[in-house]
């Protein structure tokens, strides 16, 4: 049956598909084979009106708002609207089925694929993740072994070291027994075989040496007694006591003087003979190097310093006197570039004591340029600071001065202090004269003051001890903080400031003479029977060596020690004069050059002293 769609261009209104009648149906049915939109015509119609073409903007505001399939039956135009993408898709997939299917096919196995490495790499990184903890827990048993092992390295080390140091100490300590035995066999040996003596002293001395320890006295004392000939001893050319000897500084020559009114100048390397200076008319109190060694500075009872150029031909020709004090000159004291000079004199009876101070190198004469006053009684001590800007003084009346060089005022000085402190006789400034050590008499029975002062604007006198001494000679080592102090009894102690400690040493039983602190550390004292103790400090452990100047009778008058420790000179009463040395190294060596000399050669023990030690 033909109807009126059959003449029209009829398209479906959802879709715009061709509609297709259906055939088999015996109403008037036209389907959508796109959209699957049925449409049935029921009674015949005027024919519709061409359909418009769709529009691609929106339909008109005065239109209604309807169904596309009432406006297509009311044969109103219509949109063409594309359709839906699932039913094109659904379309293509019909007509491609094959493409589709081996799409989906090769979609799942691209999924199977990925699905798999996904896998493997999970797998993978699990076992990384296990082979990583795996290598830090053989990390750390690998770290714990090798803490392990040097921990018994170290063990093992430490017990080595101290083996060693047990086997060296072993060794040490078979040497010093070796050094005893061989001491005390030639101290046997003195009188029957002198030459096997000497032999077994040097020996003895040498091995101790090696060993670190010091010397036996009684090697030591072998070596003074069997070498007397190599000692500097005779009479000094003196006619009276002797009351003060002195070293210069360079250690070539030495000085005396005593109550005959002569000073002697001699030769340490015997290139010169000793030459008298006659210059003055009574006895001479003090002889004294400058530090230049230049010049040897003579004071007397006679008021008068006399100078004496050392260094020329004819010394003792060519004296410069000092007549500046009314009383008789006690000390001098010279400034650490020599140019100053520092003298005190005895009182005159209701008279302030003398205290000059002295340039030497003025114009045409050395001329006083200050008067230090202000004592009554004897002056004790009158010294200059190293650089020539501070000079102390202490006097018999109790009070001690300190005076300050005032550059703004020529050279002049000015007070800077005084104050009661008792009877001071030893005074003491450091070699930068930053500080001062005085050893006072509090006259309480004997009572010894130690005190320390800082200088410089503020003046402070700090106490560092207080003890029951009689002080006779002292010494200071500024850069271990010790003050050594000997007294009348034999008495001898050594005071740290920085620890506080006291410790005494013992040896002498006679008053202590002499009393300086080495270069090297030592502590030389020698007492009125010639005694000469040269002694190491080291804490608590004390090695000494005491030995008797066998030459040396008679009471000890006067002592000096050589500026760089070596050389040790003592007087007697008899106007004798005895220089050693004081090293035992050098005895050594002494010895055994003699020895080859007699002898033509040694039984060496242990090694012989090096060339450059003797």
């Amino acid at each position: 049956m033909q109807t009126g769609l059959q003449s029209r261009k009829a398209d479906c209104p959802l879709c715009g598909t061709a509609l297709q009648r259906d055939e088999d149906s015996i109403r008037d049915l036209w389907n959508c084979h796109s959209c699957g939109l049925s449409i049935e015509v029921a009674q015949q119609r005027d024919p519709l009106p061409e359909l418009a073409p769709a529009r691609s903007g929106p339909l008109c505001d005065d239109e209604p708002d309807e169904d596309q399939l009432d406006r297509w039956l009311a044969g109103k135009p219509i949109e063409r609207k594309a359709a839906p993408i699932s039913l094109r898709l659904s379309r293509w997939a019909q007509e491609n089925w094959g493409a589709v299917t081996c799409f989906l096919i090769a979609l799942l196995g691209v999924s199977a694929i990925a699905a798999h490495s996904m896998q493997s790499s999970v797998v993978a990184q699990r076992q990384l993740a296990d082979e990583r903890v795996a290598h830090q827990t053989t990390q750390k048993l690998a770290q714990e072994r090798d803490e392990e092992l040097r921990l018994l390295v170290d063990s093992a080390q430490i017990k080595s070291r101290a083996l060693g140091k047990q086997l060296d100490q072993a060794r040490l300590d078979a040497r010093r027994d070796l050094s005893l035995r061989l001491a005390d066999e030639a101290t046997r040996l003195e009188q029957a075989a002198p030459q096997r003596s000497l032999m077994l002293a040097a020996e003895s001395v040498q091995i101790a040496r090696d060993s670190r320890h010091f010397p036996a006295a009684g090697a030591v004392q072998v070596l003074f007694d069997q070498l007397q000939d190599q000692s500097l001893i005779r009479p000094t050319g003196h006619s009276d006591a002797i009351r003060s000897i002195a070293f210069s500084n360079d250690g070539t020559l030495w000085a005396s003087g005593g109550d005959d009114n002569r000073a002697i100048l001699h030769s340490l390397d015997g290139r010169r003979i000793s030459i008298p200076l006659e210059a003055h008319w009574s006895r001479v109190s003090q002889v004294k190097f400058s530090p230049n060694s230049r010049q040897l500075a003579t004071a007397s009872f006679d008021a008068s310093i006399c100078l004496w150029d050392v260094s020329s031909s004819e010394v003792a020709q060519s004296p410069v006197v000092l007549s500046g004090h009314d009383e008789r000159v006690l000390s001098i004291d010279f400034s650490a570039d020599s140019r100053w000079l520092l003298s005190g004199a005895q009182a005159a009876p209701g008279s302030p004591s003398e205290i000059l101070l002295w340039d030497l190198q003025a114009k045409g004469q050395p001329q006083v340029v200050q008067t230090l006053g202000q004592h009554f009684g004897r002056v004790h001590a009158a010294q200059l600071s190293p650089d020539g800007r501070w000079a102390f003084t202490s006097s018999a009346d109790g009070f001690v001065q300190l005076w300050r060089l005032n550059p703004k005022s020529g050279d002049r000085m000015t007070v800077a202090m005084r104050a009661q402190h008792g009877l001071t006789d030893r005074v003491v400034f450091s070699a930068d004269s930053s500080q001062l050590v005085t050893v006072s008499e509090s006259g309480r029975g004997g009572e010894c003051v130690v005190r320390r002062w800082e200088l410089g604007e503020m003046i402070r006198p700090d106490t560092i001890a207080t003890f029951k001494i009689m002080p006779l000679a002292a010494d200071v080592d500024f850069a271990k903080g010790n003050v050594a102090i000997g007294g009348e009894r034999g008495d001898l102690k050594v005071i740290n400031w920085n620890l506080g400690t006291t410790t005494p040493v013992f040896g002498h039983e006679q008053p202590i003479q002499l009393i300086r602190f080495l270069p090297d550390g030592a502590l030389a004292s020698v007492d009125e029977h010639g005694l000469v103790r040269r002694t190491i400090l080291g804490g608590e452990d004390e090695v000494a060596l005491g030995v008797k100047l066998p030459q040396v009778a008679g009471h000890i008058e006067a002592a000096a020690i050589s500026a760089d420790g070596q050389w040790v000179a003592v007087t007697n009463d008899k106007r004798e004069v005895m220089i050693r040395q004081l090293d035992p190294l050098i005895l050594t060596g002494v010895a055994f050059d003699r020895l080859q000399s007699v002898i033509g050669g040694v039984e060496v023990i242990a090694a012989q002293p090096s060339e450059d030690l003797r």
